[in-house]
């Protein structure tokens, strides 16, 4: 099993930049000594609460730091992204960090980031599909001449293309059984949210794949998988930091107006609260326990590559590092035993 670690935004616009992008430095480096494969960073637009440095060009920066790591963009905002730039900037962090680059995409859920860019929210499937259609096109080499409800080429042919052939992955994020389907049909994986509890998570990877097989796509293929996990001396201390630790965090995402279908939002209606029961989508425990929990996901449901994150608003550089070091010597040795 693979691991991978985020690069988590917890700094506001207050804090040294200098400091955040230090830190992050030291958590690739420190990662790739530990044995972890992948990098990877996220993005928003107008991040009120937490400063987001827009993907590409940063993991470009951090990679410099762990040379061996792939660099993921967990996720791109492609409804919200022109995909003829996107194509070009994906294709130009390939080519500097030799062919180590995951492309992720996703729709977005924003009303205030699709407001600030001018995309109408309720476009947003039609964008994605036909962004990543043309994608894939455009990265193919071949002349492309096609125009959509947005963009038109005429016997446009590229010169930037990925380093790897015959493209770079495509992972494709979503927690809705419709997201899930569109990432069956159009990437090569779906990058699993933390957002739907253990027993949703199970179901919704029997829907990926029976999507895959539905239209004669291979069925197996990477599963990255992300769960907030904690590692304290036994269950209860671990419980106890995840609910403290995740309320400002889960706040910001229901701030930015994440909804729906296997959302913490919803989870939180349901149960009349302001924080469902973290032990339903958090691994918590001790090292003991935390390997167990892991197992029993890669067992159950074949996850191939676990994404970590150790930073949480409010934690410090210090004690983010130790849940670091903690999972790589104690924990991820004893998954690839």
């Amino acid at each position: 099993m693979d691991a991978g670690v985020l690069l988590t935004a917890i700094y506001g616009k207050g804090d040294d930049p200098t400091r955040q992008f230090r830190e992050h430095k030291e958590t690739a480096q420190v990662a790739e000594q530990l044995g972890f494969t992948h990098l990877a960073c996220g993005q928003h637009f107008i991040g009120t609460e937490l400063r987001y440095y827009q993907p590409i060009p940063y993991l470009a920066a951090v990679a410099q730091a762990a040379p061996t790591m792939k660099v993921v963009t967990h996720i791109m905002l492609l409804s919200m992204a022109n995909p003829v730039e996107l194509a070009e900037q994906a294709a130009t962090l390939d080519a500097v960090t030799e062919g180590r680059a995951i492309l992720g995409v996703g729709l977005g859920y924003s009303d205030r980031e699709f407001l600030a860019l001018g995309v109408d929210p309720k476009t947003k499937v039609r964008r994605f599909e036909q962004g990543l259609d043309l994608i894939k096109r455009l990265w193919s080499g071949e002349p492309v001449s096609d125009t959509t409800d947005w963009w038109h080429l005429e016997n446009a042919e590229p010169s930037v293309l990925p380093t790897q052939q015959p493209r770079m992955p495509i992972w494709v994020g979503g927690q809705s059984t419709p997201a899930i389907k569109r990432a069956a049909r159009m990437g090569d994986a779906w990058c699993v949210p933390p957002f739907p509890d253990h027993d949703a998570l199970r179901e919704l990877v029997d829907v990926f794949r029976a999507e895959r097989e539905a239209v004669g796509l291979p069925v197996e293929t990477e599963l990255p998988v992300r769960r907030e996990l904690l590692i304290a001396s036994n269950r209860a201390e671990a419980r106890d930091l995840a609910a403290k630790r995740a309320e400002l965090r889960y706040r910001s995402y229901a701030n930015w107006g994440l909804r729906g279908e296997n959302t913490m939002a919803e989870a939180a209606a349901a149960a009349k609260a302001e924080m469902p029961d973290p032990e339903k989508r958090f691994l918590l425990g001790s090292v003991d326990e935390i390997v167990d929990q892991l197992g029993a996901l890669r067992e159950g449901i074949g996850m191939t590559n676990f994404m970590f994150k150790p930073h949480w608003p409010g934690l410090s550089h210090a004690e983010a590092m130790k849940q670091l070091e903690l999972f790589g010597t104690e924990v991820l040795p004893r998954l690839r035993g």
